[in-house]
């Protein structure tokens, strides 16, 4: 992570995030903050899907899930492609896969 001045944000005394970068990642955290937009998430693990697509493995309505990907569209964590008539959506951070195998290991006994 760089901060605005081009140089990698400080850590200090050992702490695992740069503090310049607190807030963006508060953003981050907040976009994965939803089971709708985690479930959707978790699918576009596995590659990328359309909007039916996507509400058939998820079981979410339509208009949530266009909803939701609007969200993660828009804090870099998906990203879309035309190919008419359908978009495609995938991840575009696929370090949230990190997150998601973290999440995992923090919810088993």
């Amino acid at each position: 992570m760089k901060n605005k001045k081009g140089k990698k944000g400080k850590k200090s005394n050992g702490e695992p995030l740069p503090i310049d970068d607190i807030d963006k990642f508060s953003e981050i955290l907040k976009a994965l903050a939803s089971s709708a937009r985690l479930k959707l998430v978790n699918v576009l693990v596995n590659g990328e899907y359309t909007v039916n697509e996507l509400c058939e493995l998820t079981g979410l309505k339509q208009s949530l899930v266009s909803q939701q990907l609007k969200i993660l569209r828009l804090n870099n964590i998906v990203e879309s492609r035309k190919e008419v008539p359908h978009t495609y959506y995938r991840l575009k951070e696929k370090n949230v896969i990190s997150i998601l195998s973290c999440l995992g290991k923090c919810g088993s006994d």
